[in-house]
């Protein structure tokens, strides 16, 4: 994921929410090199490649002014851009509010007084983030092909058409290119399919495997009826249940530990409201409502969960299902309760709370094509539930805390819906989401308060689990929520980022790197490279991380692997044109350090990404463990390049992790074939 082109200066200001303050903390030198900050669903960053690039014209705004004054564009209120209807942008009021009865919020009127000094901080770095983004370079500045074909966005009233836009068309078809991506264009199978493989394994080999390991088990036979599974796949090892009972005392424990290790990484429910769900169950048990599902399914995940920091010396077993036998029969235990209960939900945000949840568990538990089918059943549930309330008319606990926290609830949501999916049609043939569709009118999700500090007691004699082991070890409340949610909107941000890198390098109609091509790109990727510098350097504390140096704790690590991630990305390109085109070109002096950059960023890769710890994103890991062992062996069969020694050692350290996971992970058997079988033809030529 990356960043963008040439930046301009601006007044010394940031960017809280929607608004715009000035920067105490930041060093003048530092101030002059941030652009003036859009909000990101305008960013103008994927213009219609048959208008001319161009910027708008910026309001200055005086450092002296109102904390949260803004000048800007006029925009419509939120309810008429979810409705994609035209809005006269009357105060305090508009047209359309009034006539519908329905509230009128306008982004610019968001209260951010509320918000603790943190939580403002966490805005004003990510915004500085996307502040850069209006200057990312679009395909079209690469001379890059890009899709003409104009979207077709879904409406959310049924009395306006669906080519209405909520914005202008400019920003429309930004925010279209960055929520729509091409799949599995980046992924280890279309690396595999490179030339200097020289078609060894077929087309999807990997990623066929894991069509093939989540196969239902009447489908898991061959032509002749005989049930044996193909070369390369082996069929997922089942948990084993029997005799597993659920001890409904362990309950606020398991929700403690769930809330500790999987809710703060996407923060998509409100603790408290959890905790009174839990309540109900102590004292009535599990019922067969939605409430108890999400319990049921918080207990699974805090199962499955568990501590990051837990090293390859201190794994005593062969694999990942013998170390976590018992905790994964009893997540699977719990998870199995909660699936009887999914039918019966409603169509209120319990749904897709739920669903995502479930998603999130197959997640952990390596079932990613289950996994989608949940966190797909949550977008759509979710884009039924957004509809819902844009027809609502307006009620006075709208802008109570309650409905405020509802609303940020409501972003959180959206937001976690769309990553997961984006994160898996990245690496599967899947459709593109439901929500990329629906043109959600928050950037951002706005930072909940601070969580209130609870003793033991909670005033009602429910006791909470204060002496279990996750809680022992978390972090004070006040820090952990600093690094959750500075964790969470960079998540957000980088995905974004990644996004843009996809569909610029890796579009459908993009037919790769030519000579002429060439300086247009290392333009470009050299601007990227450049943003991400700056950002990196301008990291808040709670995340920040020495680049290719394993961080001690697990958020700053994700955020790591996931700018090795775009790294990756970025230079790939090169590294495939230096393997596959003859030396001595014209072109080597532009893509010599990208091509070492690209081998850089697979080592890294290897040896940083720790991919024997359990969590949402493992799956995920190991497939971009997998593309970067490609890409180095490609590199090294060809001859042409440079590998720095000890490469082999990574490569065997990348077996090893394979190793543990693969009676678990579905494909990974294949990984396993395919680095070996290249390894023996690298070895053969020696």
């Amino acid at each position: 994921m990356a960043h963008h082109a040439e930046q301009s200066s601006s007044p010394n200001r940031r960017v809280v929410g929607s608004e715009l303050e000035p920067v105490p903390a930041l060093a003048d030198e530092t101030r002059s090199e941030i652009p003036s900050s859009t909000l990101l669903e305008r960013e103008n960053l994927n213009e219609s490649p048959t208008r001319p690039h161009r910027k708008r014209p910026r309001g200055e705004s005086s450092r002296t002014a109102v904390a949260y004054s803004r000048k800007r564009a006029v925009a419509a209120c939120r309810n008429c851009r979810v409705r994609k209807i035209k809005c006269n942008n009357s105060r305090p009021t508009c047209g359309s509010c009034l006539s519908s009865h329905a509230q009128c919020d306008y982004e610019d009127s968001q209260d951010h007084s509320a918000f603790d000094p943190a939580s403002l901080l966490i805005l004003d770095r990510l915004q500085q983030v996307l502040s850069k983004l209006d200057d990312f370079p679009s395909g079209h500045s690469c001379s890059l092909p890009v899709q003409a074909q104009e979207p077709e966005m879904f409406s959310a009233s049924p009395n306006t058409q669906p080519s209405q836009p909520i914005y202008d068309s400019e920003d429309a078809h930004g925010t279209y290119d960055d929520q729509k991506i091409p799949c599995t264009k980046a992924s280890p199978d279309s690396i595999l399919q490179w030339p200097i493989f020289e078609g060894q394994f077929p087309l999807n080999y990997i990623i066929d495997g894991v069509f093939l390991a989540e196969m239902p088990e009447d489908m898991d036979m061959d032509a002749s009826g005989n049930g044996e599974v193909s070369k390369g796949t082996q069929p997922r090892q089942a948990f084993h249940m029997r005799g597993v009972a659920i001890n409904e005392d362990a309950t606020t424990g398991l929700v403690q530990r769930f809330l500790d290790l999987v809710h703060i990484k996407n923060p998509i429910l409100d603790p408290d409201t959890l905790w009174s769900y839990v309540r109900h169950v102590t004292e009535d048990g599990f019922q067969w409502d939605p409430p108890s599902c999400l319990v049921l399914l918080a207990c699974a995940l805090g199962s499955v969960s568990e501590e990051y920091g837990i090293t390859p010396s201190l794994r005593t077993y062969q694999n990942s299902l013998e170390e976590r036998k018992h905790d994964l029969n009893v997540g699977e235990k719990y998870f199995n309760l909660a699936q009887r209960r999914l039918g019966l939900l409603g169509k209120g945000i319990l749904t897709p709370q739920c669903h995502f949840l479930a998603g999130v568990y197959l997640m952990y538990t390596q079932r990613p094509l289950s996994a989608w089918s949940e966190f797909d059943s949550a977008s759509k549930s979710y884009h039924i539930y957004l509809q819902c309330r844009s027809r609502q008319p307006s009620h006075p606990c709208d802008d109570s805390p309650h409905g405020k926290r509802r609303r940020g609830l409501e972003q959180r949501l959206y937001w976690s819906c769309y990553k997961s999916e984006c994160e898996l049609r990245s690496q599967i043939e899947l459709p593109n989401s439901s929500l990329a569709d629906f043109q959600y009118p928050d950037l951002l999700p706005s930072p909940p308060e601070l969580p209130v500090s609870h003793s033991d007691e909670d005033g009602e004699g429910f006791l909470r689990p204060h002496g279990s082991p996750a809680k022992m070890k978390a972090l004070d409340s006040q820090k952990q929520h600093e690094q959750s949610w500075f964790y969470y909107l960079t998540e957000i941000t980088l995905r974004r980022i990644t996004n843009r890198v996809l569909n610029m390098l890796y579009s459908n109609d993009s037919h790769g790197l030519t000579e002429a091509s060439i300086p247009i790109m290392v333009k470009a990727v050299n601007e990227i490279e450049q943003q991400l510098q700056q950002w990196h350097a301008g990291l808040p504390a709670p995340i920040q991380y020495t680049e290719g140096v394993m961080p001690d704790e697990e958020l700053p690590c994700m955020v790591h692997g996931r700018v090795l991630e775009i790294k990756f990305c970025l230079f790939r390109p090169f590294l495939e044109y230096a393997i596959h085109q003859p030396q001595g070109l014209a072109s080597q002096h532009l893509i010599g350090p990208y091509i070492e950059k690209a081998i850089w960023a697979s080592l890294m890769i290897l040896r940083c990404i720790n991919t024997l710890h359990r969590h949402h994103g493992t799956w995920f890991g190991l497939r971009i463990c997998t593309a970067a062992s490609l890409a180095l062996l490609g590199a090294v069969k060809c001859g042409k390049t440079d590998v720095p020694q000890g490469w082999q050692d990574d490569i065997r350290g990348v077996i090893e992790v394979f190793r543990y996971w693969e009676a678990e992970s579905p494909g990974l058997s294949r990984a396993l074939e395919v680095i070996e079988a290249i390894m023996d033809t690298i070895r053969a030529r020696v």
